[in-house]
């Protein structure tokens, strides 16, 4: 017998498939083995990569194709009957919109309701269909224009009964050493929405007396995210983004010192004189419940707010008088 070679012989061919996963190809007649998908993991050197494009995709594209495809699925569904008196009966802005602009409202009033976490504080029971009806609609006032990404921040709202009291800013929150200062309402950088809800049915009920807690919180939550009241926001014309910081950095410098030689009355509320923030929020408010009188008084203010919110609120309010309450003795912030 001959000297066995200290090469490995080929193997002879097979009858056998190849393992699964697997498949062979010719060419140039060498025998490749090609690799196709199958459940077998990779090999363990191409493994890292695979995780951080899954991971870039499942973080970016998958979870907003999932939230917009849960989002057609709840849209799909009729509007619930019995949320309509709610609507109709603590909602004033409902009733005067136009039949287009009432679905879109009803349309975003169940994505809030569906996407948002609603929770009962002070004494309150429970967060009643009413509440978050009567909340939501008067939230979705603010995006009837353009949705933008319907508060993204904002994971939680909490209702209160009437007024409350938060901790006071730089005790860690920790303590029971509360603000003697009520509050109508509070927004929270990337936090919560906190309402009083004898506040939200009075003002959602009487738009026309000029306040509304819920559109002053949710303005808040927008300028957290896009910074409005310092920065620029995108308003599609290059002049009015160019007037946007100067008009209001004017508009609450005359505030502000209306306020401190104690000028009466002024049209935004005092609390406005506070930072450029509550001025914006003040002027939100305005621009929904009191449309006449701010293109009446600070017509600039008006343009910039419509180009940004993308509305008109005078139009819903061509019987406005002009004449709203006085100043509320309440803080928001």
């Amino acid at each position: 017998m001959g000297t066995e070679s200290p090469y490995p012989r080929r193997s002879p061919p097979s009858d056998h498939p190849p393992p699964a996963g697997l498949r062979l190809s010719q060419k140039q007649g060498r025998n490749r083995v090609q690799a196709t998908p199958s459940d077998h993991p990779p090999p363990a050197r191409f493994r890292p990569q695979r995780r951080r494009m899954l991971g870039t995709y499942n973080s970016g594209m998958f979870l907003s194709w999932f939230r917009q495809r849960r989002r057609q699925k709840l849209l799909a569904e009729p509007f619930p009957p019995w949320w309509l008196p709610h609507l109709e009966r603590n909602v004033g802005h409902y009733p005067r919109l136009a039949a287009a602009e009432q679905a879109r409202l009803r349309d975003i009033i169940r994505i809030l309701i569906a996407e948002k976490q609603w929770l009962a504080r002070g004494g309150l029971l429970s967060v009643t269909e009413e509440m978050m009806v009567t909340i939501a609609a008067q939230a979705a006032l603010l995006l009837l224009g353009a949705e933008r990404g319907y508060f993204p921040r904002v994971k939680r709202v909490v209702v209160f009964p009437t007024e409350f009291r938060t901790p006071v800013a730089g005790d860690d929150w920790e303590d029971d050493f509360l603000s003697d200062i009520p509050h109508a309402g509070q927004a929270v950088d990337r936090g919560p929405v906190l309402l009083a809800w004898d506040e939200v049915l009075h003002e959602g009920r009487n738009p026309q007396a000029g306040f509304n807690v819920v559109v002053h919180e949710f303005a808040h939550q927008l300028d957290f995210v896009e910074g409005l009241a310092l920065g620029t926001p995108h308003l599609g014309q290059r002049d009015l983004e160019t007037r946007w910081k100067y008009v209001l950095a004017v508009a609450f410098a005359d505030h502000r010192r209306a306020i401190r030689q104690q000028h009466e009355p002024t049209f935004f509320t005092p609390y406005a004189a506070e930072n450029e923030a509550e001025f914006f929020a003040d002027a939100t408010e305005a621009f929904y419940c009191r449309p006449g009188d701010l293109k009446k008084l600070y017509p600039a203010i008006y343009e910039l707010l419509a180009a940004y919110y993308r509305v008109d609120p005078l139009t819903w309010w061509s019987d406005q008088s002009g004449e709203g309450e006085e100043n509320a003795e309440r803080i928001r912030v």
